[in-house]
């Protein structure tokens, strides 16, 4: 007759819950967030804002202004592959799309809308904590700006 070993099936079951856990552990950490910030830049001399300062090298060697206005800003949480929206001010929003490129950097997929018309629809290989501009649509004396930054 055979022996029932309970120590082995409850070193079986911890090892299998152990394993459970610790996968859903790595999936949560599968994720970015990423900011968007909409930004008016135009040459009305006004400088830049000061919570641009930390991107305006960026901003002046990708455009020809003077002036960056920070017009709001959102983020979200995206899964690694996965996708979300951005909410932002002015009827402003952006789907984005986000799967791994490899040596740290995400594919992004990015469509930006106003008022459900599609400004941009690009993606991008962004690297984390690096600026990513898109350039959109002209708005009085200058144009409108989306920077976009995974973290």
């Amino acid at each position: 007759m055979k022996k029932f070993r309970a120590p082995q099936y409850a070193s079986f079951a911890l090892v299998a819950i152990l394993a459970t856990f610790l996968t859903s552990l790595a999936q949560a950490a599968d994720s970015i967030n990423i900011r968007a910030t909409l930004i008016l830049g135009s040459n009305d001399g006004g400088g830049v804002d000061a919570s641009l300062h930390q991107y305006e090298r960026n901003l002046k060697k990708v455009l020809p202004f003077d002036t960056f206005r920070n017009q709001g800003s959102s983020r979200a949480r995206v899964a690694v592959p996965g996708s979300n929206i951005i909410g932002l001010s002015g009827e402003h929003d952006v789907s984005v799309k986000v799967d791994p490129a490899g040596d740290g950097k995400y594919r992004i997929s990015a469509q930006w809308k106003r008022s459900g018309h599609t400004l941009v629809n690009t993606t991008v290989v962004a690297s984390k904590d690096r600026p990513t501009v898109l350039v959109g649509p002209s708005s009085g004396n200058g144009r409108i700006i989306l920077l976009l930054i995974a973290h």
